[in-house]
C-alpha cells in the first residue's frame, strides 16, 4: 500500500477507522508518520443511539491516537449498520465534520473489507467476523449484497454462528445429548458453571459478541482433533461459500472470490472448506478492512471513491477547508455548510453508472420485506414517502429561481415544455393537461413531450427513454425557440431522451431546467437551473415510481402552480382564472366570487353571467365597481392580475 498522502507538497492527515461489533481499530497517517490504536466496538449505527455510539467510538480512538481536540483532513469510517440506518448518516456525518474532520467518508464495514482485500477491482468479498456478509461489485458499477442480516436472521458462517454452534455442542454434552466433551471443557474454562449460561446469553447486552468470543475456543478444539469442532468449521466454510456464490451469481459468475475478515485468522480450518465449496481459486486478501478505510480516505482526498465501490460510499465535505489553506474538490453544493459529491463516470457509457446511483440502491434493512405482514409493508412504504416533503423543502431556493425565470419567459409570450420518459413523462403529461381548466391557460402554454408519444401514457414504452435522438427531435418538432422553457425530468438524471432533449433546447437558447433524484446528476450539467431531489433508495429497489415519483409529482405541481401565481392566475388562495365549464365548477365560481368580493350569491352569479363566467373579470367588476368592459381593460393593463387591475383602476391606492 502506498503511504503517499500529500497535496501540493503539504502532508495530509488521514484517519481511517474500522468499526465492528467486537472492536474498533484506528490508523492516523501524515506522510510517513503512522499511529494505530484499538478501541471498543459498537452495536452499530442501526441501534437506537447509533450516532452517539459511533461518535463515542471515534472519540475514543482519537484520544488513544493522541489526536484529542485536533482535526484531520479526511476521516473514513467503515461501520456496522451503515446500510440498515441510512437515515442517520447525515446526522453522523454532520457531527463528525463538526468535531473531527473536514471530509468525512462513511461506508459499511463490508465495503472497507472489500477495499482492503481487492482494492477497486471487480470481485466478490466475503467479510467474516462477528457477523458475515458478502459484497460483489463488477466493472459497470453494479453491486450485490448477500446476508448481513444480523444474528437473529442471518450472519451464517460468522464468528457468532461458530460460537453458537460450539456452545450448543458444549451444552448438549452436559445434558447427555451428544455434543462435544472438548467444547464443554472449553466453555467451562471460559464461562464457569454452564448451568446459568443460557440465561446469561439471553440477558446479555450484546449476545452476538458474547457468542462470537467462543469461536477461538472452537478453533483450538478443532486443532486438537475434536471432530465436532472440526465439523463446525467445515460447515462455516461451506456456508460462507454459498453466500459468496449467491452474491457472485447475482452479477457475474466469472467474478473472482475472496474470503476476508477477522475470522480468516483461524486459517485452514475455515479457508480450506471455503475454497473447496467455491470450486476454484480463492483470492488472498491484500489487506485488512483498516487498510480499506485508509484507501477510501485517500481516494476521497484525491477526488472520489473508485468507480467499482462508488455506490457503496458517501462523502461529505465542509464548504471550505480550514487549517491548510486548500479547498476540497467537490461538485454539488448542499445546505448546512457541506458539499455532497456523487462520482461522475469516466466516460459516457450510462450502463456503467446506473447501478451506482442512489435511486438504484438497496435498503439492506428490508431484505425480509416479502416475509413481513401487509400492515408492516404499508408502514414501510408510507414511512418512506414521509421523507419526500422534507427533502423538497431543501431545494426551495433552486426551484424558486427557476419559477421566476420561467414566469418571465411565459409572460413574454414563451411556452413551457416538459420532457420525461416512463413515470416522469406520465406525471408531466397529467400536470400539463390540468393547467388549462384550473388556470384558464391556452392548451399550448404548457405541454408534455413524453418519450414514446401520447400513446406511452396508456401503454408503457420504457425502452423509449434510451432514444436520445428522439428527445432532440421532439424538441425541434415542437418548435422550441429562445423564448421558451424546457423542463427535463429524470429520476436517474441520466436518461438519454431527456439529456439530448435538453441539449437541443439549449442550442436554440431556450431556458433549460433539469429535475433529477440523484445528486451530481448528469442532467444538471450545462442547464440554466438544476434541481436535484436526493430521495435515495426505494423500498422496492429501483422502483422510482415510489418516492422518486412522489417527489417528481410534488415538484411539478408546485413548480407549475408557483408559475401560475407569478402570472396572476390566482388571487390569494383562489384560482380566479379557472374555467367554469360544468355545474360543480360554476358553483365553485359563485362561492369564490362571494368570498373575494364580499357579496351574496345572487350578486356573484349576476356578475359572473355578465362576465361570461370569467371569475377574474367578475371579481374586478365587483371590487372595482366598474362595468364588465372596463374590468377586462383593467386586467389587461394590470398584467392579468386582479390586484394589478384594481391598482390601475383606482390609481394605485389598492
Amino acid at each position: 500500500m502506498s503511504t503517499t498522502n500529500e497535496h501540493d507538497g503539504v502532508a495530509v492527515d488521514l484517519l481511517a477507522v474500522d468499526l465492528g461489533k467486537t472492536g474498533a481499530r484506528g490508523r492516523w497517517r501524515r506522510g510517513e508518520e503512522v499511529r494505530e490504536a484499538d478501541g471498543p466496538g459498537v452495536v452499530g449505527l442501526a441501534a437506537a443511539d447509533g450516532v452517539e455510539q459511533v461518535v463515542g467510538a471515534v472519540r475514543s480512538l482519537t484520544g488513544a491516537l493522541g489526536l484529542a481536540g485536533e482535526r484531520v483532513d479526511v476521516l473514513a469510517v467503515g461501520l456496522v449498520g451503515y446500510h440498515a440506518a441510512s437515515a442517520r448518516r447525515d446526522d453522523l456525518a454532520a457531527t463528525l465534520l463538526d468535531e473531527v474532520a473536514d471530509t468525512v467518508v462513511l461506508t459499511g464495514d463490508v465495503t472497507t473489507t472489500y477495499a482492503g482485500a481487492v482494492g477497486d477491482r471487480p470481485g466478490v468479498v466475503v467479510a467474516a467476523g462477528t457477523g458475515a456478509v458478502a459484497l460483489a461489485a463488477d466493472g459497470a458499477g453494479r453491486t450485490a449484497v448477500r446476508d448481513g442480516w444480523g444474528f437473529l436472521l442471518g450472519d451464517d458462517g460468522s464468528g457468532y454462528a461458530v460460537g453458537r454452534a460450539g456452545l450448543r455442542a458444549a451444552l448438549e454434552h452436559r445434558d447427555g445429548r451428544g455434543g462435544s466433551a472438548a467444547l464443554e471443557q472449553a466453555a467451562t474454562r471460559r464461562f464457569g458453571d454452564l448451568t446459568g449460561l443460557p440465561s446469561a446469553v439471553h440477558s446479555a447486552e450484546h449476545p452476538s459478541r458474547l457468542l462470537a468470543s467462543f469461536a477461538r475456543d472452537v478453533a483450538e478444539a478443532a486443532r486438537g482433533g475434536d471432530p465436532v469442532a472440526v465439523q463446525i468449521w467445515q460447515e462455516a466454510g461451506e456456508t460462507l461459500a454459498r453466500t459468496a456464490l449467491a452474491c457472485r451469481d447475482a452479477l457475474d459468475p466469472g467474478l473472482p472470490v475472496c474470503l476476508a475478515g477477522g475470522l480468516v485468522e483461524v486459517g485452514p480450518l475455515l479457508t480450506e472448506p471455503f475454497a473447496a465449496a467455491v470450486g476454484g481459486e480463492v483470492l488472498r486478501a491484500a489487506g485488512t478492512s483498516l487498510d480499506g478505510a485508509e484507501t477510501l480516505a485517500r481516494q476521497a482526498w484525491a477526488g472520489e471513491p473508485g468507480p467499482v465501490l462508488a455506490g457503496q460510499v458517501s462523502v461529505t465535505r465542509r464548504a471550505a477547508r480550514s487549517g491548510r489553506g486548500h479547498d476540497a474538490p467537490s461538485r454539488t453544493g448542499r445546505a448546512s455548510g457541506t458539499h455532497r459529491t456523487t462520482p461522475e463516470p469516466a466516460d459516457d457509457t450510462l450502463a456503467e453508472v446506473i447501478g451506482a446511483l442512489a435511486t438504484e440502491g438497496v435498503r439492506e434493512d428490508l431484505l425480509d420485506l416479502d416475509e413481513r405482514d401487509t400492515a408492516a409493508v404499508l408502514r414501510e412504504l408510507w414511512g418512506a414517502e414521509a421523507t419526500v416533503a422534507p427533502t423538497l423543502l431543501g431545494v426551495v431556493p433552486a426551484v424558486a429561481a427557476a419559477v421566476d425565470d420561467i414566469a418571465e419567459r411565459l409572460r413574454g409570450g414563451g411556452r413551457m415544455f416538459y420532457l420525461g420518459a416512463g413515470t416522469p413523462g406520465r406525471l408531466a403529461f397529467v400536470d400539463a393537461s390540468e393547467l388549462p381548466p384550473t388556470y384558464g391557460t391556452p392548451a399550448d402554454l404548457v405541454r408534455a413531450l413524453p418519450a414514446g408519444g401520447v400513446e406511452a401514457m396508456v401503454e408503457a414504452r420504457e425502452g423509449a427513454e434510451d432514444d436520445g435522438a428522439a428527445g432532440a427531435a421532439m424538441v425541434r418538432e415542437a418548435g422550441v425557440g429562445p423564448q421558451d422553457v424546457v423542463v427535463g425530468i429524470s429520476a436517474s438524471g441520466r436518461t438519454p431522451y431527456v439529456l439530448e432533449g435538453l441539449a437541443a433546447a439549449a442550442e436554440v437558447g431556450a431556458l433549460t431546467v433539469a429535475v433529477s433524484n440523484n445528486e451530481g446528476a448528469r442532467a444538471s450539467a450545462g442547464v440554466d437551473h438544476a434541481v436535484e431531489i436526493p430521495t435515495g433508495p426505494e423500498v422496492i429497489s429501483g422502483s422510482t415510481r415510489l418516492k422518486a415519483g412522489s417527489a417528481q409529482k410534488m415538484l411539478l405541481g408546485a413548480l407549475s402552480t408557483a408559475v401560475m401565481v407569478r402570472l396572476g392566475k390566482t388571487h390569494g388562495p383562489f384560482m380566479v382564472d379557472m374555467q367554469a365549464s360544468n355545474v360543480k365548477l360554476r358553483d365553485r365560481a359563485v362561492r369564490m366570487v362571494q368570498r373575494v368580493a364580499g357579496c351574496d350569491a345572487e350578486a356573484a352569479a349576476a356578475a359572473l353571467e355578465e362576465a361570461g363566467w370569467s371569475t377574474k373579470v367578475a371579481v374586478v367588476q365587483l371590487l372595482g365597481g366598474m362595468p364588465t368592459d372596463q374590468a377586462r381593460r383593467a386586467l389587461t393593463e394590470g398584467g392579468g392580475s386582479v390586484r394589478g387591475a384594481l391598482a390601475r383602476a383606482d390609481g394605485g391606492r389598492r
